[in-house]
This record gives structure tokens, sequence and C-alpha cells, in this order.
């Protein structure tokens, strides 16, 4: 919930700003219970936000009366989404997560990645991981190099979202996982944000267990959901 202890109130202020900035609507949409529905001619997908106890469902005119005959509960499931709306496909639903304070001091050397850094992360890691991690779109990057040969372990980096998000992402190279390499990416990444005024935001998707993990020990704490469908 927004009122979560570990979420400073001025955080779960500046996270309903930016969300609703993103689906297209007002700050207090996200401060009570309920769900409010925006339309959006614009979009070509359905996405519905829960954070705390707000839920907010923007879509285009087209899926108005479809959504509006579903359940709560089935705004929660991608699937129930894009079965009432032919020709759809279910992305899937992410857990959000936000971080209130600087995790501890990374364990291993962290460096400013390079170009290449990333191109060895991306290349070792399965696809899906890397499309969800995003690291080689974000605009500050860091990596942690493997001390025998130097080569890139993990990198990890955030993109400023909506004028007061860092949103997050980390990936490790499959041989070297379990050695802390991606905390202590991760962990520079997060102190970078909040060190620049941003409120640090981390997003996985629903089964992703060790990206959750990792999320909750450097600090973060569940808020909510996004639940996404494409539109034919």
């Amino acid at each position: 919930m927004l009122g979560d202890p570990d979420v400073p109130q001025r955080d779960g202020a500046r996270l309903r700003a930016a969300w609703a900035d993103a689906l297209g609507t007002a700050p207090s949409a996200l401060e009570g219970t309920g769900i409010t529905r925006v339309e959006r001619a614009d979009l070509d997908a359905v996405i519905v936000l829960e954070l705390g106890a707000a839920t907010v469902v923007a879509a285009p005119p087209s899926a108005k009366a479809p959504l509006a005959a579903l359940p709560a509960w089935a705004l929660r499931d991608a699937d129930a989404i894009a079965a009432a709306l032919p020709g759809s496909r279910a992305i899937g639903t992410a857990h959000l997560l936000f971080a209130g304070a600087r995790p501890a001091h990374p364990q291993h050397r962290v460096v400013e990645a390079v170009s290449l850094d990333i191109a060895s992360v991306g290349a070792a890691v399965p696809e899906d991981e890397w499309d969800e991690a995003g690291v080689q779109a974000m605009e500050r990057r860091w990596a942690v190099r493997d001390e025998r040969d130097d080569t890139a372990a993990a990198v990890a980096g955030y993109q400023h979202w909506h004028g007061t998000i860092a949103h997050l992402g980390v990936a490790t190279a499959p041989a070297q996982r379990g050695r802390g390499y991606g905390r202590s990416a991760a962990t520079r990444a997060v102190c970078a944000a909040i060190d620049a005024g941003l409120v640090a935001q981390w997003r996985c998707r629903v089964g992703n267990e060790a990206s959750l993990r990792l999320a909750e020990r450097l600090g973060f704490t569940r808020l909510g959901t996004q639940t996404a469908v494409a539109l034919g």
C-alpha cells in the first residue's frame, strides 16, 4: 500500500503523479479505492494498474464495453482480458516495487558500463530475460566484471521515467549467477537513482521469482501490479 512505512509520503505522492501522467488521469484516481476507467484513443493496448487499493484501467474506446462486462478480479488477469477482446494478445502481469532508502554498499567493484559490457551480458542472457531487464535502452548503466578475465558478469541501470521515477533493470550472465554480481550492480543503480532525487521503481513479471527476491533483498516494497494486453 502507498501508506507503507517503507515508502515515504513524499515518494508516494510522486509515484501517484508519475503513473497518473503515464495513464492519462489525475493523481487523485490513485489515492483511494475503486476502479477508474480512462479512455485513450491513442492506445493499442489495455493497461491495468493496481497501486495500493486503487485500480486504473486505460484502454481505447473500442475496448470499453468488453472491459466493463468483466468482474473486478478479471482485470488483474491478462488472459481473462485477452479472452474478452478477440484478436488481442496477453502480455502479462508484473509486480511493481519501490525503494524508500538506499541499499547497503555493493559487495563487488562496480564500474560505469561500456557498450562491450552490455553486449557481452546481452549475448549470454536468454532473450526474454534480456527484454524484461531492458538494460540496453537505459540512460545510466553500470557493470560488475569477473576479476579473472575482466568480462562483464552483470549489468544494471535505470531509465528516467515520467519526471520523477527511475525504472531499474538488471541482468546477470547465466554462468555468473549465485555470486552476488547482479545484486552489486543493481545496488549501484538504485543508489545512483535515489541520490539523483528519483524514486526507484522495480518491475518484474509475475513468476520471475529470482528478480522478485533480488528486489526484496535490495529493500524494495511491493505496492501493486501492472497488467497489459496488446490489441489486434
